[in-house]
């Protein structure tokens, strides 16, 4: 083998993340700036992925116009604040799911939230910290967050950013926990989504960049698939091994993790 074919072949090994680092690395080594991929015409255009999975749930736009007229959905910018609660804890986390190191959980808990949704904000801050005390940190069950877009470009833009953070600094609970909490009073502008990124420690341009990556779009794109494939409509929705539950409280969420651990 040539030392460029095994240049190539370390290049194929590595993942995205990895690429990306590296290359952060190599631009600012350099004195220069990392592009994310862009159509000319500015943020490029959604796939046939995100186009398809979207129009799963476009017979909900009207409800979103009716929150939005209603001013549910505020559009004044907000400083962002640091919570006082902690997001999750650094050992549990493997990307966008968290799991308890070296357990192998017979509950997977999969959650689909939309950013903008009142009800997610309010399903993040009262069930998901007593789900992950008693039953990730346990070992019992793993808990993964998918998307679920229902209220239009901006719930896109704060899906994305999520991503964003998770592949620029392993950062996604961390953003995550920022924005569902100052969501409320916070307005979902690329501007706002920014200062998120800033106060989790993440590079503002590198962030604002990742904003418009396809690959990323794409990304949301196959959760709402996904999502299809459950029959969600609504969000928060849980599915438990499979089964969707729909929107449980945490009494109705924590008697269905324990009927499937038990195998019932």
């Amino acid at each position: 083998m040539t030392s460029n074919d095994k240049q190539a072949s370390a290049s194929d090994n590595l993942t995205r993340k990895q690429r990306r680092a590296a290359e952060r690395a190599a631009r600012k080594q350099n004195g220069g700036k990392i592009t994310a991929p862009k159509s000319s015409g500015g943020r490029p255009g959604p796939s046939i992925l995100i186009v398809s999975a979207i129009a799963v749930v476009a017979g909900l736009a009207l409800v979103a116009v009716l929150v939005l007229l209603s001013g549910g959905l505020g559009n004044d910018a907000a400083a962002v604040s640091d919570p006082d609660s902690p997001a999750p804890a650094q050992e549990l986390r493997q990307g966008r799911t968290l799991v308890a190191p070296d357990a192998s959980p017979s509950v997977v808990v999969e959650v689909f939230e939309d950013a903008q949704c009142p009800h997610c904000q309010d399903f993040t801050k009262t069930v998901e910290p007593l789900l992950i005390a008693k039953h990730v940190t346990s070992g019992t069950a793993s808990l993964t967050y998918r998307d679920y877009i229902i209220f239009g470009e901006k719930s896109l833009d704060a899906a994305v950013a999520m991503r964003a953070a998770d592949e620029l600094g392993d950062a996604f609970w961390d953003y995550h926990h920022v924005l569902y909490y100052n969501a409320p009073d916070g307005s979902f502008s690329r501007s706002w989504l920014a200062d998120i990124a800033e106060v989790v420690g993440l590079d503002r341009t590198e962030f604002e960049q990742l904003l418009d990556d396809n690959e990323l779009i794409d990304a949301v794109g196959e959760d709402i698939t996904r999502a299809a494939g459950y029959g969600i409509s609504s969000t928060p929705s849980v599915v438990i091994n499979g089964e969707l539950l729909g929107t449980p409280s945490w009494n109705e969420l924590d008697a269905a993790i324990e009927a499937a651990a038990a195998g019932e």
